[in-house]
């Protein structure tokens, strides 16, 4: 399944106007030169092999506006849209294009215009409970806290999290599938009109397989989700638990995670279907405005010759365990 795209080592450095820069982390890039209100057909090559690549994208000084944001997502693929304009109107004061969704502490008449408000984010992957979750997301910082006030995003490469699984372990996971909870969302609230969950082998939610091959890459990660009462499917609870905790204990360790301090103006493009992401709560008494356009994905897949399968470039700075 490799494509062309990834088949070589991770691009660095310049390409006409733009350059490349890997960051001194498990993932991601800074790309320069790069203007995406005037993203041409060899400057969305460049990004989207630099995507593949480095998995997260900085672009900084990008005063773009809704519509430029939403064009640029479009390049990648079909638009996931933002809940409804009726959806919104019942719980967030934001009456922008669809197509952008708004993450932000902000209120307007004590009615927030946005999500996630200023706590605690916890480690997540997009619409992982969906059946066919997001592909990518671009976030644009608007209004940013001051750096002590807390708000940075990590993230987290899940290639690397699957390369680096000690043998015994990977060996366990594959064929194996998680179900991912529908009930509650990345601040561990009940979503409106859920109903709590008293057993996690009956709440409602898609089924995904742990190890999911990417359909553009050809290469492997862990497909987690979030850790919140999810369960891997056949096992009792107490065996479905611990083979969670053991995942999860190998794949947020520090080592695979970048931390984005971030600034006005960036633009941040990451690649949902091999990241995870999380953010810190911050000051409530600051103000944090966040646009965001996402691309919707592909249903995950483990690939029938996924032991196989090469590690990501990414990953080869961990090394991997015998297979």
């Amino acid at each position: 399944m490799q494509s062309a795209l990834s088949a070589h080592a991770p691009i660095a450095g310049k390409i006409g106007a733009i350059e490349i820069v890997p960051l001194d982390a498990a993932l991601g890039a800074e790309v320069r030169g790069l203007d995406l209100r005037r993203l041409d057909a060899q400057g969305f090559t460049v990004l989207k092999q630099a995507f593949l690549d480095h998995l997260v994208l900085l672009v900084r000084d990008q005063f773009v506006t809704d519509a430029d944001l939403v064009a640029a997502a479009r390049r990648f693929g079909e638009i996931e849209l933002a809940p409804s304009a009726t959806e919104r109107s019942t719980h967030q004061q934001f009456d922008g294009p669809p197509e952008i969704t708004v993450v932000s502490n902000v209120r307007v008449n004590d009615v927030p215009i946005g999500e996630l408000g200023d706590s605690e984010v916890i480690w997540h992957s997009d619409y992982s409970f969906k059946e066919i979750p997001a592909g990518m997301r671009l976030l644009h910082a608007l209004e940013i806290p001051p750096a002590s006030a807390g708000g940075n995003t990590q993230f987290l490469n899940t290639y690397a999290a699957y390369d680096t699984l000690p043998a015994e372990l990977k060996r366990m996971v594959h064929g194996r599938t998680i179900k991912h909870d529908t009930a509650y969302d990345t601040n561990r609230n009940l979503r409106m009109g859920a109903q709590p969950v008293t057993d996690v082998r009956r709440s409602p939610g898609p089924t995904h397989p742990i190890v999911t091959t990417h359909q553009e890459s050809g290469y492997n990660s862990l497909f987690l989700g979030r850790r919140l009462l999810h369960y891997v499917n056949g096992l009792s609870v107490e065996d479905s638990e611990a083979l969670l905790d053991l995942l999860w204990a190998h794949a947020a360790q520090d080592r695979f995670v970048w931390e984005h301090e971030w600034r006005v103006g960036d633009v941040v493009l990451w690649d949902n279907r091999c990241t995870l992401h999380r953010r810190g709560p911050f000051d409530s008494k600051t103000r944090r405005v966040m646009h965001a356009a996402q691309v919707r994905g592909q249903r995950p897949l483990e690939a029938p010759d996924a032991q196989l399968l090469p590690p990501h470039p990414r990953s080869r700075l961990f090394g991997h365990a015998s297979r």
